[in-house]
């Protein structure tokens, strides 16, 4: 089965992103700074951000760097064996890095 085009697989990790964010929301409240503007404009600006773990960080990469293969023509292909990374793999896991082969030699001892 061909990979989608690269709109739709951009589609698709932006929803698994926006998704992981989205939960991440609902599980946590941000932590907000104010800190001083000086310039142009004065007064304060709010920053709000998330303390994620170390598993929710490495998702996020995950994704991210799903888009810059993506970007630079290299999603879909195993970063080990440069062969093409099985469709159901990717249906599964669109950011997946391995194709099954090697997937299961990094897994064995």
């Amino acid at each position: 089965m061909p990979l989608p085009r690269t709109g739709s697989r951009r589609k698709r990790l932006l929803v698994h992103l926006s998704q992981a964010v989205e939960t991440l929301g609902l599980k946590k409240a941000p932590i907000t700074h104010v800190v001083p503007f000086e310039g142009a404009l004065h007064g304060n600006v709010k920053i709000q951000f998330f303390d994620v773990s170390r598993h929710e960080f490495g998702h996020f990469e995950s994704i991210s760097k799903a888009l810059i293969r993506l970007d630079q023509g290299t999603y879909g292909r195993c970063t080990y064996c440069r062969k093409r990374i099985e469709s159901e793999v990717l249906a599964e896991t669109p950011w997946a890095t391995l194709c099954l082969e090697c997937g299961d030699q990094e897994s064995q001892p």
